[in-house]
């Protein structure tokens, strides 16, 4: 992969800000929205990216190093590689008392914004630093912009606008002069771009006009909008990129009264909180119906600082699409303002975010907060990517990785010694994912690699999350309440968009995570006792699930059609016969996956109607029921079609307090079936395909049983059913 994707990945956030006024402070990762890779303006050439890496500097004696740009001087710093020092990467400058750090070189092509990461270095206190330029080679310095404090661990961006053409370089000053210490990394010049000053995003507010909060329309650069309890602010209070922002209190709203229809790839909104009010939150929705309907994108974000700080959504939704800001929390006197909207259009090649070199668990990109949304591209056979990120012994890593058409690419993690302890390994373009509960602190490596190799302008998309389930293989504390996740969340799925690959779906008759870029359940979980089943007729009304998210595809009712597989129900229409409803809601799409018939219309159904038989002798049966792996797709690659499909039963006697019930000695049926007409007869004794429960955790990735208690699971877990 080539060196200038670094490049690209570490200058993204600096863009947006390309011809700001200002200084503005954008915080790496303040929140699992916010991000670096702010869109939909053009990249200017940057012949300064400076990350640190290239050097080695132990002391804080001043000295020259050789860099990756060039020689600098580091006077009081050093080249800091401790797990104290904050980085992207191994290794960025730490500065202590009144260090600096001088470029002894100069850039000829001026220079429009620099962008410098800073975070406080352990625990130490605040500092400030400024940045200073010279344009004749050192012999006289200015500063630019304002004095920055440090108050954080966690990286964050400052961006300068300097707007200078010409011979120029620059040195940064830490100048509180105390012993706390401060680490730079990732310094990045934008060349001079001529021109300078107002504001190059899609909505500034720069052109309307409203100085009162009651709702009313307001005609902006972009069209009109609607301010509900908000305002145009032009005040010294109101934080601002140039003259006005949108002020907004109680819970107010901003919303586009017009569709765009290039649809929307990312979405990028600049926060703060107004004057000196309280902490507030907001949410970003979108409608795909011309407001008819909204549905929220992404996580709730909470404005912490009276500095402007970008959030980014990422949305990647075609078509017809307009959005609306939420504030959600605070009275008249907690007010927020927003500025500078950005709206890239959809495309289905997303921005890169991976930040090169990466080839190695060493120089793994860091992920610092979840849930986590990267890309990256990997360009050979050889080439591999990795990302580092950290879980404690009661928390989950569930991982998705969105696979470009035509390519093969696969997941693996890796835990803090470089041992493989999950992996998926799917077909070409079938998405990967994982679900791996830690069972130590400690961090792990993720690794994207390709068997098939791809062209450097095919990315993926590599989600991450943690939740917490207890550790030990019990404990299971999501928050499912449904009656069918009595014993547990077997991936941890959340009703979350961003989690697209283990998204939970909570329904009265069943509860399941779906995964998107497979249109099938990666399983299906339900409760079965007599008071479920009834004599209500078959509906056969196969049909989409409407209750999707906005903008994923919906496999409808002819999408097996020729297909020579059977739409096979996960939770069985007879197991649901108590109404229609109840009945009718086993024929949604996403209950199916596609089945050999032989499976389907055999062994599988064949153990479907035994356990019905248990429940008629007085038990009740907690079920799981899903399919894994690839053999090629149907329906133009929008269903995955697994090579075996599988069911985990948990029987016990009718009563209350089931999941205080489950004993050593309670009664545990696991399956796992081939999925194909070749390897399976129509014939077949189901019972000739039980398995344990650890088996088949281990051929799907999945924590079966997690609300039970540890000791118990490793009893019925590890059996195979003789009954």
């Amino acid at each position: 992969m080539k060196v200038t994707l670094r490049i690209l990945a570490v200058t993204i956030a600096a863009v947006l800000l390309l011809t700001i006024p200002s200084c503005q402070e954008t915080p790496v990762t303040p929140s699992p929205q916010e991000s670096i890779a702010n869109q939909n303006v053009s990249l200017k050439k940057i012949t300064v990216a400076e990350d640190f890496e290239a050097g080695t500097k132990t002391a804080y004696a001043v000295a020259d190093v050789t860099l990756g740009s060039g020689v600098w001087s580091l006077d009081d710093a050093l080249i800091g590689t401790s797990t104290s020092d904050p980085k992207n990467g191994t290794k960025s400058v730490r500065t202590r008392n009144s260090g600096k750090l001088t470029m002894k070189f100069n850039r000829t092509d001026g220079a429009g914004v620099v962008t410098v990461n800073h975070a406080k270095y352990g625990t130490d206190a605040n500092s400030t630093w400024q940045l200073w330029y010279s344009t004749n080679s050192g012999s006289t310095w200015t500063q630019t912009g304002s004095t920055i404090t440090t108050s954080t661990t966690t990286l964050s961006s400052a961006s300068f606008t300097v707007n200078i053409t010409g011979t120029i370089r620059f040195e940064i000053r830490k100048t509180d002069g105390t012993t706390a210490r401060v680490n730079f990394d990732d310094f990045v010049i934008n060349d001079y771009a001529g021109g300078g000053g107002g504001s190059t995003a899609w909505e500034s507010f720069e052109t309307g006009t409203k100085t009162s909060y009651t709702t009313a329309d307001v005609t902006l650069g972009s069209g009109v909008w609607n301010f509900n309890s908000a305002l145009l602010g032009t005040s010294t209070s109101d934080r601002k990129v140039a003259t006005k922002s949108a002020r907004v209190q109680s819970t107010g709203k901003l919303t586009m009264k017009f569709n765009r229809t290039t649809g929307a790839g990312t979405v990028t909104i600049q926060h703060a909180k107004y004057g000196t009010d309280a902490n507030s939150s907001w949410q970003l929705w979108y409608s795909t119906n011309s407001g008819t309907s909204w549905t929220q994108t992404g996580s709730t974000i909470t404005t912490t600082s009276t500095t402007l700080s970008t959030a980014t959504f990422t949305v990647n939704i075609a078509g017809t699409i307009r959005f609306e800001i939420r504030k959600t929390t605070g009275s008249t006197s907690v007010r927020l303002n927003f500025d500078e909207i950005n709206i890239s259009d959809y495309s289905t090649t997303p921005t890169v975010t991976e930040v090169e070199p990466n080839n190695t668990t060493a120089s793994a990109n860091a992920i610092t907060a979840v849930p986590a949304t990267q890309t990256g591209l990997v360009s050979t056979t050889s080439d591999v990517d990795f990302f580092s990120l950290s879980a404690t012994s009661t928390q989950t890593v569930a991982l998705g990785l969105t696979v470009p058409a035509g390519v093969n690419y696969d997941l693996v993690l890796l835990n803090s010694v470089g041992t493989t302890v999950a992996s998926s390994a799917n077909a070409t373009g079938v998405s990967e994912s994982i679900s791996y509960n830690s069972t130590t602190n400690e961090t792990y490596y993720i690794e994207v690699l390709s068997t098939s190799g791809s062209s450097t302008t095919t990315a993926y998309t590599l989600t991450a999350n943690l939740s917490t389930y207890g550790g030990g293989g019990g404990g299971d504390t999501t928050t499912s309440t449904s009656v069918h996740t009595t014993l547990g969340n077997p991936s941890n799925a959340a009703n979350n968009v961003n989690l697209p690959t283990n998204y939970l779906m909570e329904k009265a008759q069943y509860v399941l995570s779906y995964h998107r870029d497979k249109g099938t359940a990666n399983w299906v979980a339900w409760h079965l006792n007599a008071s479920w089943i009834g004599s209500t007729a078959r509906q056969d009304d196969f049909r989409a699930d409407a209750t999707l998210p906005a903008g994923w595809y919906q496999v409808g009712s002819t999408s097996y059609s020729g297909s020579g597989y059977d739409r096979g129900h996960m939770c069985p229409s007879a197991d649901r016969t108590a109404s229609v409803a109840d009945n009718s809601s086993t024929f949604l799409m996403t209950n199916m996956v596609p089945q050999a018939p032989n499976n389907n219309q055999g062994p599988w159904a064949s153990m479907e109607n035994y356990l019905r038989t248990l429940v008629t002798a007085g038990k009740e049966l907690y079920i799981y029921s899903g399919g894994y792996g690839s053999q090629g797709t149907i329906n133009s690659g929008h269903v995955n079609v697994p090579t075996r499909t599988w069911k985990i039963v948990v029987v016990i006697d009718e009563g209350t307090n089931d999941l205080g019930r489950v004993t050593t000695s309670t009664r545990v049926i696991a399956v796992d079936m081939p999925n194909s007409d070749a390897l399976i007869s129509r014939t077949a004794d189901w019972k000739t395909f039980r398995v344990s429960v650890d088996a088949v955790e281990a051929a799907t990735g999945y924590d079966f049983l997690g609300k039970v208690s540890p000791s118990i699971q490793t009893t019925i877990e590890s059996v195979v059913d003789n009954q």
